[in-house]
């Protein structure tokens, strides 16, 4: 997954508030029973990055995803 947010903050602000939207995003993901690699790169050119690799037992205890949430995740966008 990949996801691109597109801001009307200054570079500035972008560097300033890049730790806290990392920090976000990462007490989000977390919780969950994946493995991720979050990186942000600012305007400036400045990057952060957070990895977190789950463990087995956290997998075996994953929620399984329902039918529909599959359908609707691989639907294309146009």
């Amino acid at each position: 997954m990949e996801i691109y947010v597109v801001s009307s903050l200054t570079p500035d602000d972008e560097s300033r508030l890049a730790p806290r939207v990392l920090a976000a995003i990462g007490g989000v993901l977390e919780g969950l029973p994946i493995s991720y690699s979050v990186r942000i790169e600012t305007a400036l050119g400045n990057a952060i990055h957070h990895n977190h690799t789950a463990q087995e037992d956290d997998r075996s205890q994953a929620p399984a995803a329902s039918a529909s949430a599959s359908a609707d995740f691989h639907t294309p966008v146009s």
